[in-house]
């Protein structure tokens, strides 16, 4: 599918599939294509070419029955503040004629039972997010997407609302995320699909991605001070290593695997930067 707008395509002929219970994630910079697309699955307007499909519904004919299979968490947060987290969860509620019980599901599947009663300006960015998602569970969604989860929190809350999205999937929901952080994806994703100016220029695990794209070495540090980065496995390591080993020389040394964002680079020429 693509979407185009004037001549600027900022979706552009892409193509892919999630499994059932998996966690599929869209990886790329700002601009890339990632969000332009989350809007298209979500059915807030029709692809210019192409089709999507959600549960096997067209997007563009079958809005009303997906948007009751589906929960989406946007990037902005936009809840009520001067409401509490109950007003706030019972206004979506009604929405989706939910029982009242369901408010207290939620808040328990994102750990903020006992804060039911404090208003929205309250609290935290992290605990905001997890209020996003706790809402975006009102009608008991069989899809999440979730649009960049832990973009600009700290590291605390953004490993708790990692830890939230796991338990999720746990409950055999279909989660789509869009991240622009290696971190993120390479722990969360069970396939990842990297966007760059609109494209997905590579779709697989996270760890066939680093096994495919990027380069493990061995890192040699002498009692000198000098370092020797190599490629792990090979002849000229392990010349370099036994030389240095059998002289006493080494002062450290220890291996490591490429990461998403040396696989981004590879693909790209480019740094992909955690900042939002």
């Amino acid at each position: 599918m693509s979407k185009k707008y004037d001549d600027f395509k900022a979706v552009n002929d892409i193509s892919f599939s999630v499994k059932k219970g998996a966690i599929f994630g869209l990886l790329g910079p700002n601009g890339a294509g990632k969000s332009t697309t989350i809007k298209i699955l979500t059915c807030q307007f029709p692809p210019t070419s192409g089709t999507a499909y959600i549960g096997g519904l067209n997007t563009a004919v079958n809005a009303t029955e997906i948007k009751k299979k589906i929960g989406v968490v946007f990037e902005s947060q936009n809840l009520y503040e001067e409401l509490s987290v109950y007003e706030n969860l019972n206004f979506f509620r009604q929405l989706y004629s939910s029982p009242k019980e369901k408010i207290r599901e939620v808040l328990k599947a994102v750990g903020m039972e006992k804060y039911q009663k404090y208003k929205i300006k309250t609290l935290s960015k992290g605990m905001k997010q997890k209020i996003m998602i706790s809402r975006a569970l009102l009608n008991d969604p069989d899809i999440l997407f979730l649009d960049e989860p832990a973009s600009g929190l700290d590291p605390h809350s953004a490993r708790e609302i990692r830890q939230v999205i796991l338990d999720l999937k746990l409950q055999s929901k279909t989660i789509l995320i869009t991240t622009h952080n290696m971190e993120e994806a390479d722990f969360l994703c069970d396939c990842l699909a990297i966007m760059h100016k609109g494209s997905i220029i590579a779709m697989d695990t996270p760890e066939n991605l680093k096994k495919k794209y990027g380069k493990a070495i061995l890192r040699i540090e002498t009692v000198t001070g000098d370092i020797y980065d190599l490629p792990l496995n090979t002849r000229a390591s392990s010349n370099v290593f036994k030389k240095f080993s059998e002289n006493n020389q080494i002062s450290f040394v220890h291996s490591k695997e490429a990461t998403i964002e040396d696989v981004f680079i590879i693909l790209t020429g480019e740094k992909l930067t955690d900042e939002s």
